[in-house]
């Protein structure tokens, strides 16, 4: 456990989100397993998937969690997770929807296949697990749903992804189409918005690419995965109950 996920698991009067369940997609990537840590020190149940079996088995035996692989994307395929994830643990208290998937290219580049495969797995997996998971907490009156947007989504990507600054602006309206829909029923829907992020998706960069990158905030620094996973259990958390179609940007200033 890395020595922040630790600071925040001793911190205040107790675990945030004790006997929450909760259901986490994209989680064995570079932010997505930071946050299963996170959210486990903060005392959730925690359910991950992603695609690779191995990987999700691997993360779930390190935090303490259960999990599938399963794409997210098929929404059958994601119903039955839900199913089985609420017979192992209890009814799904919230949702982090932090699949995506960044195949940067240029506008004239992209072929069909990209497009479709961009949007499915950024605005077409938040979708899809949203609609599983809503009518139950719509049903219970309670819930908290954190989808991932991205900076890209709010003013254009700045590296060549038209496509993917298009789907991450999807999620974002989603969000607060869906916060109308269902926040009368007691379900809050909410979008974390990172900036740039230190991530395996950075590791083909310079380190000068990487600076760059950095001072673009007004930290003169790239976000650390923790910094964008504490988003993610404030807005699951009690702490938020009045916060609902909130894009929350957790990106060192860099849209100042």
């Amino acid at each position: 456990m890395s020595d922040e996920v630790a600071a925040m698991a001793a911190a205040g009067p107790g675990p945030l989100l004790e006997g929450q369940t909760v259901i986490l997609t994209g989680a064995t990537g570079g932010i997505g397993s930071t946050i299963a840590r996170m959210l486990v020190a903060a005392g959730a149940r925690l359910a991950a998937t992603d695609l690779d079996e191995g990987r999700v088995a691997t993360l779930c035996a390190e935090v303490g969690a259960v999990g599938r692989a399963v794409d997210v994307a098929d929404w059958g395929g994601f119903e039955g997770f839900h199913g089985w994830v609420e017979s192992e643990l209890g009814p799904v208290d919230g949702i982090v929807n932090c699949a995506g998937l960044w195949a940067p290219q240029a506008w004239n580049e992209v072929t069909p296949e990209t497009w479709a495969a961009t949007v499915t797995g950024n605005l077409g997996t938040a979708f899809s697990a949203c609609r599983a998971v809503l009518p139950g907490m719509i049903a219970r009156g309670r819930g908290s749903v954190v989808n991932f947007a991205s900076t890209a989504g709010e003013y254009g990507s700045i590296s060549p992804a038209a496509h993917y600054a298009a789907a991450k602006g999807g999620v974002i309206a989603m969000t607060k189409s869906l916060a109308r829909e269902v926040s009368p029923h007691g379900v809050r829907v909410n979008a974390i918005s990172p900036g740039p992020t230190d991530t395996p998706a950075l590791g083909a960069a310079s380190p000068e690419q990487k600076a760059a990158t950095g001072a673009r905030t007004l930290f003169n620094r790239l976000g650390q995965p923790h910094e964008i996973a504490g988003g993610c259990v404030f807005l699951l958390s009690p702490l938020s109950t009045f916060v609902t179609g909130h894009v929350l940007r957790v990106n060192g200033g860099s849209l100042l």
